[in-house]
């Protein structure tokens, strides 16, 4: 009888890494638009990662930093819902308020910033926190451009 930990490990895809009950990918490549991000990760069979404590926070800052990644990081599954109170919303539909959060210090600061993204700077108060930004960045930002994080529930 195989342990519960290896059946499911061996659930996780290819290039897919267990922590806690979800799969994690990144895919090492930046992207301008969060939406593509997403559209990415959903083509794999995942979506952009919901991160629910500083304990998957962590892991998830930690595995994004094995790769090739710039300061920006990656995208993550948060994101402003302009249309409908301008607050943040997971992209499972759960309010952000009132739940755990890893906000940089002075974040989030711009209304017009409606797409979340964990960084990697150099600098103790940014690394690992989240930055809101624009959800579709300039060509010339291609090169900082965050990378994409997936998670498979």
């Amino acid at each position: 009888m195989r342990n519960s930990f290896c059946v499911r490990h061996l659930g996780c895809p290819q290039d897919w890494v267990l922590h806690g009950n979800s799969c994690y990918h990144v895919i090492d490549t930046p992207t301008l638009k969060w939406s593509d991000a997403r559209t990415t990760c959903q083509n794999l069979g995942g979506d952009l990662a919901i991160i629910r404590s500083q304990d998957e926070n962590n892991f998830v800052r930690d595995l994004i930093n094995q790769q090739t990644v710039q300061d920006r990081g990656a995208w993550i599954g948060l994101y402003r819902k302009a249309d409908h109170d301008n607050k943040f919303y997971w992209i499972d539909d759960t309010p952000l308020a009132g739940q755990y959060s890893a906000w940089a210090s002075g974040e989030p600061n711009d209304q017009a910033e409606k797409c979340v993204h964990i960084l990697l700077t150099g600098s103790k108060k940014k690394y690992g926190k989240w930055n809101d930004n624009k959800c579709n960045l300039s060509e010339e930002d291609k090169s900082k451009s965050p990378v994409i994080l997936c998670q498979n529930k």
